[in-house]
């Protein structure tokens, strides 16, 4: 049975959302912020469910940290439905796997997003030619012997690229997959900017991973 640890205000919501939990998964509940992340055992856990209106910009720390540490682990953020887009868009900047509102959303709602995320996270793997390796299990990058460096978010989007080798991507499937599973705030302006900085690190001369291609999306060349 997979674990979780739900950090959440002790409100009806959050007992609610325990209760639930508790009869598919083991499930810790916190209702107090962290002293320290350091006493967080990660490794002890398959997600986090982080509530954003106890924690605020503590949780995106509590994020990043995890995933640095423990890539494979899944990562929620409970939000109000006023939070600004930028703090959203902050959450998947840190490696979150998704968001719900918690003003709106029932706690059956969370246990079919769970159980979704739990069935499509596959063990994470690598790509790996001659001029580049991307690790998608540490995180980490080597491109002609040098290390590089890419955000969370652009490992998710290298990932989905690189794993599907010579297929095309449409656009509003990266943009399903690496942001909100509803499509409703991701501006395509953000995936361009995104690719745009990966060209710059991961292309050479004879080497032009990611192709455009016009009016669908992309795709991922090997050699």
């Amino acid at each position: 049975m997979k674990k979780l640890l739900l950090i959440s205000n002790p409100s009806v919501l959050g007992k609610n959302l325990e209760n639930i939990l508790k009869q598919n998964y083991h499930t810790d509940f916190i209702s107090t912020v962290p002293k320290q992340i350091g006493s967080i055992p990660f490794n002890s856990y398959n997600a986090l469910l982080l509530d954003f209106t106890l924690l605020h910009e503590y949780s995106l720390i509590i994020c990043k940290t995890a995933k640095k540490h423990f890539p494979n682990i899944i990562v929620l953020f409970l939000c109000a439905t006023n939070i600004p887009e930028q703090i959203i868009l902050d959450f998947y900047e840190a490696g979150a796997d998704d968001h719900l509102y918690s003003t709106l959303s029932s706690p059956a709602l969370l246990q079919k997003k769970l159980d979704i995320l739990f069935s499509n996270h596959h063990p994470t793997t690598k790509y790996e030619d001659s001029h580049i390796t991307l690790n998608f299990d540490s995180l980490t990058a080597v491109i002609e012997g040098t290390a590089t460096s890419f955000t969370p978010l652009e490992f998710k989007l290298l990932k989905l690229l690189s794993l599907n080798p010579n297929t095309v991507l449409t656009r509003q499937h990266l943009l399903y997959s690496l942001w909100d599973r509803n499509g409703n705030y991701v501006e395509e302006t953000s995936l361009n900017s995104m690719i745009c900085r990966i060209r710059q690190r991961i292309d050479t001369e004879n080497h032009h991973y990611i192709k455009t291609i016009y009016g669908i999306g992309y795709m991922w060349s090997t050699y």
